[in-house]
């Protein structure tokens, strides 16, 4: 790979990156964040490796947000999961009552996963 195809490798790299950090959303994912962040900084090398990449773009896909799953709202799933909150164990009535509380309508696809896993 040329030089210069690497450094506008890295300029893609970096925008999308600036692009995710722009959210402000990052309950629970600050270590994410954090070093997405240092990928940021100027002391960071010219160049991200392929796995700095791949790691990236895992991050960008389990930050995408989604309002409905398999045809129901995600007031209508947490409805729905609130009736049995009393069969979770404490980590899990905990997660379901701040999103009932903060009224949730969209979720990360990393939360929308821990909803409405068996």
């Amino acid at each position: 790979m040329t030089r210069r195809k690497a450094l506008s490798e890295a300029d893609e790299v970096r925008a999308r990156i600036a692009n995710v950090l722009a959210d402000p959303d990052w309950h629970g994912y600050e270590a994410q964040r954090h070093w997405l962040q240092k990928l940021l900084d100027p002391d960071h090398s010219d160049v991200y490796t392929s796995a700095e990449r791949a790691a990236v773009s895992r991050i960008i896909a389990a930050r995408t947000p989604f309002e409905s799953w398999d045809g129901y709202s995600v007031p209508e799933l947490i409805a729905a999961a609130m009736k049995y909150v009393a069969d979770l164990n404490y980590e899990d009535e905990l997660f379901l009552k701040e999103l009932e509380a903060h009224r949730a309508i969209r979720l990360r696809l990393g939360d929308m996963r821990y909803l409405i896993s068996p």
